[in-house]
């Protein structure tokens, strides 16, 4: 394919772990005359590999992929491929996904349960340089990260976090769990476990999800 031939599509990496929902999508995007699909991945890693080699324009990610998550697999890919944007279209619309695929990177988040038409126009706002959330999403993000009558004094203890409890909420953000947290920062499990107990209190905050969110409105990771 020549340089001109791939900049007159949108090129699209499918990261699906169902073979027949990447089927179909693929067959619907070849009715579009200005969308190319020009790979498929079904797992994390496999997409990062392919959105390496192929930098395609968009990136559609599942979130529960196996191998690697589509949470982690966003972050590796927006911090290596930086033209490529990435919109999660997923079944779920879990708190802490949303909160965990948006510290990561992702332009967009869908659910599958969309329209096509409603889809296509999203790439399309993407790809032109907007964001997406769904209605259903947005709701949830704007409960989350609404501004409360505490904002200030959690400000003031957030500064008093160190360096490792930042990078604890970091991973917190990205959706890690407490034992892929110890794996990653090499801590044993009740450490990790000491650490959360920490974060939360110093953020004022009663759970992880609401630690992801101040994490991400208050810009502390």
């Amino acid at each position: 394919m020549s340089e001109t031939q791939k900049h007159s599509f949108i090129s699209i990496l499918l990261v699906e772990d169902h073979a027949l929902m990447r089927r179909g999508m693929r067959s619907q995007f070849a009715l579009e005359p200005d969308f190319l699909v020009i790979g498929e991945a079904a797992d994390g890693i496999q997409a990062v590999e392919l959105a390496k080699q192929l930098k395609p324009d968009m990136v559609l990610m599942d979130i529960d992929l196996p191998l690697m998550d589509g949470i982690t697999a966003t972050q590796q890919i927006k911090s290596t491929c930086l033209t490529s944007h990435v919109l999660a279209l997923t079944a779920f619309d879990r708190d802490s996904q949303v909160i965990a695929m948006l510290a990561a990177g992702a332009d967009g988040y869908c659910l599958k349960s969309m329209e096509w038409e409603q889809l296509i126009a999203v790439i399309r706002l993407i790809q032109s340089g907007g964001t997406y959330l769904d209605t259903q999403v947005a709701r949830k993000v704007f409960q989350i990260l609404k501004p409360t009558s505490e904002s200030k004094t959690s400000a003031v203890q957030s500064a008093f976090l160190s360096q490792r409890e930042r990078e604890v909420l970091k991973l917190i953000a990205q959706g890690y769990s407490n034992q892929e947290i110890a794996q990653q920062l090499y801590l044993s499990l009740g450490t990790v476990k000491s650490y959360v107990r920490m974060i939360l209190n110093k953020l004022s905050v009663d759970d992880r999800v609401q630690a992801a969110a101040k994490a991400v409105r208050e810009r502390l990771i």
